[in-house]
């Protein structure tokens, strides 16, 4: 029976499949296993030997509450009665190394600083480089046809190699530790992936994200609601906008499960970067404002009108 058990095991290993779906296999190999040992120690019992018996019975009840605990989690959406493995998770984390070794945290903190340098405009390779000062995040609404162009846009990056969604090499013990420390998810894709080209056009008050492979393969990728806090009707006439940047962000992405990281799956979607100018219009003096030292040939002084007040908080 164990020898059975360990080849299905053992086959299983060259199969990639998700990890919520693996796990379910192994719950139903270990109810099998817990099966054949209350089916050992019964037998041990009648054959006369109590202890020997008795001892495998006891490992077959420890085995089996463990099996009903995966059971739950993996099968079912309810919270198991009398769960005490968050409990051996911690013991079992303080006795067995649970803290991250420093080589570990240094090259943790260069994958964040890398990822970080995606979101902070220091490093805006497809469209040029702006003044940090004058970049503001953007909200942007997807549609359901944008939705399966950015979907198809991350099939493209990913056939090219420009895109390796495996969670920075990290495995299942180091992924872990990071959402536990972070108390946030991990996605595969880290923080983000750059998008190869991405231009903003204007339709009427609406800013449409075009994005691509390049300009031949550009598609709508979004629309653009909101620049820092202020709704983009509000400001889209007031003050110059570009693309600083836009990265492709969402996919599969890991939480921490009751003893171990479960994969989940999220639509990809993307997240910009505007940078803005103030626009300066120019309006010459009207005549009846003349004062009288001034000759009547006098060329109108030009006056730089501000934008509106609200506009001030971009300064």
């Amino acid at each position: 029976m164990f020898s059975f058990l360990d080849m299905i095991n053992h086959y299983l290993g060259y199969v990639n499949l998700n990890v919520k779906l693996k796990n379910r296999i192994y719950t139903i190999l270990g109810v099998l296993g817990v099966i054949y040992l209350l089916y050992v120690s019964v037998r041990w019992i009648k054959n006369g030997f109590g202890l020997r018996g008795s001892l495998i019975l006891l490992v077959a009840i420890i085995l089996a509450y463990f099996s009903v605990m995966n059971v739950f989690y993996y099968f079912t959406k309810k919270k198991a009665p009398l769960d005490i493995s968050p409990k051996i998770e911690k013991v079992l984390g303080k006795t067995l190394g649970g803290n991250v070794e420093e080589a570990e945290e240094t090259k943790q903190s260069g994958r964040e600083r890398r990822g970080n340098d995606l979101l902070n405009g220091a490093n805006i390779p497809a469209n040029g480089y702006f003044d940090s000062k004058k970049i503001l995040p953007g909200k942007v609404a997807v549609n359901s046809e944008q939705s399966a162009n950015i979907s198809q846009l991350a099939n493209q990056l990913q056939q090219m190699n420009l895109m390796t969604p495996n969670y920075g090499g990290l495995g299942s013990r180091e992924l872990a530790q990071q959402i536990t420390q972070n108390k946030k998810p991990v996605y595969a894709i880290g923080l983000g992936v750059n998008i190869p080209y991405f231009e903003l056009q204007q339709d009427g008050q609406q800013m449409i994200v075009y994005a691509g492979m390049n300009q031949a393969q550009k598609q709508p990728m979004g629309k653009i609601t909101t620049v820092g806090l202020q709704p983009i009707a509000d400001v889209y006439d007031k003050v110059k906008l570009y693309l600083a940047n836009v990265i492709l962000v969402g996919g599969p992405y890991m939480v921490m499960g009751r003893n171990e990281p479960i994969e989940k799956q999220a639509p990809y979607t993307i997240r910009v970067q505007l940078a803005y100018e103030r626009e300066a219009r120019a309006h010459a003096e009207q005549p009846g404002e003349r004062t009288a030292a001034q000759p009547s040939t006098a060329r109108p002084t030009l006056t730089t009108r501000e934008p509106a007040s609200r506009m001030k908080r971009y300064h």
